[in-house]
């Protein structure tokens, strides 16, 4: 009887391993890696309109997580960034966790926001992307390959540089392109 204890507690241990194996395994293929696409983003935006990350491919794009109690301040000032460079290539999702849906749509009228805002209220996105402090920023180049991850607010004004620094590496690969090709 005690072998068939030890059997049976052997098989559950090599089950509970196994287990953890293939959850690590999981959970190391969603980790945000610079130089690497993100893990999808797609859904309804606070206006109801249907947006996806793959929509954004050929733009530089600042993903943004933020909440309300700690970053309502800078991601206002997300909008002349924006504003200055959407015909550029520029985009901006903006990523609230916690407060309502109802609530950011409120915050995104009553200060005038047009980029991309979408609520995480299960905090499904917040997990795959890792997100352990707000704000976190993601810039993306044009390819939706991840070049930048942000901890924590680092103002428009640097915001601003590392935006412009994708668009001219950008123009530079391009240039280089045509150099190559011109012949």
């Amino acid at each position: 009887m005690s072998w068939q204890l030890s059997r049976k507690g052997a098989s559950s241990l090599f089950l509970l391993l196994a287990t953890l194996l293939f959850s690590a395994a999981c959970q190391k293929d969603q980790v945000v890696t610079i130089g690497k696409p993100p893990p999808a983003i797609s859904g309804e935006d606070v206006h109801g309109k249907m947006a996806s990350l793959d929509q954004l491919k050929g733009k530089v794009v600042v993903i943004y997580f933020w909440t309300n109690s700690c970053c309502g301040g800078s991601v206002k000032e997300l909008e002349p960034i924006y504003r200055d460079n959407k015909d550029r290539g520029l985009a901006v999702v903006a990523i609230n966790e916690i407060d309502s849906r109802q609530y950011v749509q409120l915050f995104s009228k009553n200060n005038d926001l047009t980029f991309l805002m979408l609520t995480d209220e299960e905090s499904k996105l917040l997990k795959q992307y890792q997100v352990y402090v707000f704000p976190t920023i993601f810039i993306l180049d044009k390819h939706g390959i991840v070049r930048k991850k942000i901890l924590g607010d680092i103002g428009s004004a640097r915001l601003q540089e590392l935006v412009q620094q994708q668009f001219d590496m950008q123009k530079k690969a391009e240039e280089s392109y045509e150099s190559i090709h011109a012949n």
